[in-house]
């Protein structure tokens, strides 16, 4: 009995988001959330307070797509409805935001209680995991799993809803179970390995290519693999181009990095395209952005690889010839490491028309924009 420590069930919550190395959280201070703001002042858990929770939302994902890791929005029951827009965005960046909110009493559920609605449900389109904490000694357990399913596969946000009774009640932090006990620290995203076999029959439809293009996606930057993506670059001398909604994944400097897969931002890009009987997406989602794989962006001509890092993105770019399950970064690993024997067949000057190209597009840009800055002078001196 010596062991026994009954703390509230917020500290509890705070304890856990420590254990998974949550080393700040953004939220609208007060209120439902005051138990668990007590645990993560405890904890050292730095707190983030916003004038809003449609803000608080915003700023996790935004802070989450820097620095890669896990973030937590807290809001109270009154304030969930403002974090869903927050919840939108991060689902649609696969932007690995725990959303937790607190929610009605768990005692008096369907009673009409404060602010009772079916959260769970509202979130569970707008997240991969959603779901609402049943027992209180139970806490870690959900955000142990809320955690493991943001980081996997293709990233996203989760939402655990906690009753606010469970908030203020005590429970046991020792509490021994007749359960096999979990490892609470931190866990690496799951990740998925290219079978050699598929890794051959890539390599072989490159080797025969002699217009081949690479477009990075969200999935290179989540793995951290924006590096080995321009080593394959330059060690293949094939053009590198960025999926036009997402970080940029290499340097305007870069000597492989070609612009934007985007029509109307990058025209460049939509010629290249039209050329190319090779383009292999790493990371990245056949939609709308991407005409869903479809002419005139890719032409029906072209060879079309994608890879990805979970069968649910495989399945949404199913326009693709050739798909591959495996992390980004595992892929290009692999990739490189692979020696090729062969000489690349990459066509006459390819890779270096490429380059003259966006060189020509850059040029037009700065050419427009000094233009309107005169223009705009011009119209200064008027006034």
């Amino acid at each position: 009995m010596s062991n026994q420590e009954y703390i509230r069930g917020g500290v509890l919550l705070a304890r856990s988001l420590q254990e998974k190395g949550i080393s700040q959280i953004f939220t609208l201070s007060g209120g439902f959330c005051n138990p668990a703001l007590e645990g993560l002042a405890q904890c050292g858990i730095s707190v983030i307070n916003c004038p809003h929770e449609q803000i608080a939302g915003h700023l996790s994902d935004g802070y989450t797509r820097i620095t890669r890791k896990p973030t937590v929005c807290l809001v109270g029951p009154e304030g969930f409805a403002n974090a869903i827009p927050a919840m939108m965005e991060a689902w649609g960046e696969r932007s690995p935001v725990i959303f937790i909110t607190g929610s009605s009493t768990l005692k008096r559920q369907g009673s009409g209680g404060f602010k009772e609605i079916n959260d769970v449900a509202i979130a569970a389109p707008l997240t991969k995991y959603s779901e609402s904490v049943t027992d209180g000694e139970r806490i870690p357990e959900f955000v142990d799993r809320a955690y493991k399913i943001a980081i996997s596969g293709y990233p996203g946000p989760v939402h655990l809803s906690v009753p606010v009774d469970l908030m203020f009640a005590s429970f046991d932090a020792n509490a021994q179970r007749d359960e096999r006990p979990f490892n609470r620290a931190p866990s690496s995203a799951a990740r998925a390995w290219p079978r050699p076999q598929d890794l051959e029959e890539i390599l072989e439809l490159l080797l025969k290519s002699e217009k081949p293009m690479l477009i990075g996606g969200h999935g290179v930057w989540w793995s951290g693999a924006e590096r080995k993506l321009e080593e394959v670059g330059l060690a293949l001398r094939i053009p590198v181009y960025n999926i036009p909604y997402h970080q940029k994944l290499l340097s305007e400097t870069s000597e492989v990095y070609m612009g934007l897969a985007d029509v109307h931002q990058y025209p460049p890009s939509q010629m290249a395209l039209a050329e190319s009987d090779v383009v292999m997406m790493i990371g990245g989602r056949l939609d709308n952005q991407m005409n869903f794989g479809n002419p005139p962006l890719f032409p029906t001509t072209t060879q079309l690889i994608c890879v990805n890092g979970s069968a649910e993105e495989l399945d949404l770019n199913r326009a693709a010839d050739k798909t591959l399950l495996s992390d980004p970064g595992a892929f290009l690993d692999a990739l490189a490491q692979l020696k090729v024997e062969k000489r690349w067949n990459l066509g006459s000057g390819w890779f270096d028309a490429q380059r003259v190209r966006r060189g020509s597009g850059s040029r037009k840009r700065l050419q427009r924009c000094t233009r309107r800055t005169k223009e705009r002078a011009r119209c200064t001196r008027c006034n």
